[in-house]
């Protein structure tokens, strides 16, 4: 699927059900990335999966000026799961075997900044060539126990997000494909015509003149509840009971 298909399914719709008001392109565009990357994150989280591992074979290593630590700087923003599980795998080769898959050769364990002193203290779990750590300050993976050999670059699986800057990118097409689960079109759907229709909820009579009635605005607006996608699931859950 990609991105011109669902923009247009989604603006057709919202034509045949809204005509009195114009949606823009951008608009639905950013609503559906927005809703997208909420339900992706979700989905990805439930799911031992890697149907949405964005990989990246080469990412450079560069060195920080001050402190001399080795780093990489994350291609793209990933979901910010616990324990940084948005990094899937972090990786380099570092043996002398043709047949072994360099993913395969050396992987990268998980620390944190606050813990990593540690790892230290025995010899078992000291950061080294062969059982190298990632700690994350940022946008960047820091890498220990790479510190005494040369590499240029590391091997790396991300869970990564969709980001709404995107569609300003020249590079950015609507041909493009929308890695999103299509089980999860329909909830996306639903979601997005709630925030259309919340949207629609300030009566648009009123013009910004600065000289207006509030307690009459506020009278025309519908006071019919906005329910959410899961908010409908658990009742029809506890009916069901």
């Amino acid at each position: 699927m990609t991105y011109r298909f669902i923009l247009s399914d989604i603006s057709e719709t919202l034509k045949q059900n809204i005509a009195n008001r114009k949606f823009s392109n951008a608009q639905i565009l950013f609503w559906i990335l927005c809703i997208a990357d909420r339900l992706k994150s979700q989905h990805i989280s439930k799911l031992d999966s890697g149907a949405f591992i964005h990989h990246y074979v080469q990412l450079p290593i560069s060195t920080e000026p001050l402190t001399g630590r080795k780093y990489i700087e994350l291609p793209s923003g990933i979901y910010d799961y616990d324990l940084d599980e948005g990094v899937r795998f972090l990786s380099y080769d570092y043996t002398i075997d043709s047949c072994t898959p360099p993913f395969t050769s050396v992987t990268f364990s998980r620390t944190s900044a606050a813990t990593s002193k540690r790892l230290y203290w025995t010899e078992e779990e000291k950061p080294t060539p062969s059982n190298p750590y990632f700690y994350r300050l940022g946008d960047k993976l820091f890498l220990l126990g790479t510190e005494c050999i040369t590499i240029t670059n590391v091997e790396a699986g991300l869970n990564s997000n969709f980001d709404p800057d995107m569609m300003y990118n020249s590079n950015f097409s609507l041909d493009d494909e929308f890695y999103f689960p299509q089980e999860l079109i329909q909830i996306l759907k639903m979601q997005l015509f709630q925030m259309a229709q919340f949207g629609l909820a300030i009566p648009q009579s009123r013009t910004n003149t600065g000289n207006y009635d509030l307690d009459n605005t506020l009278e025309q607006v519908p006071k019919q509840k906005m329910v959410s996608v899961n908010d409908q699931q658990d009742n029809s859950q506890q009916q069901q009971q």
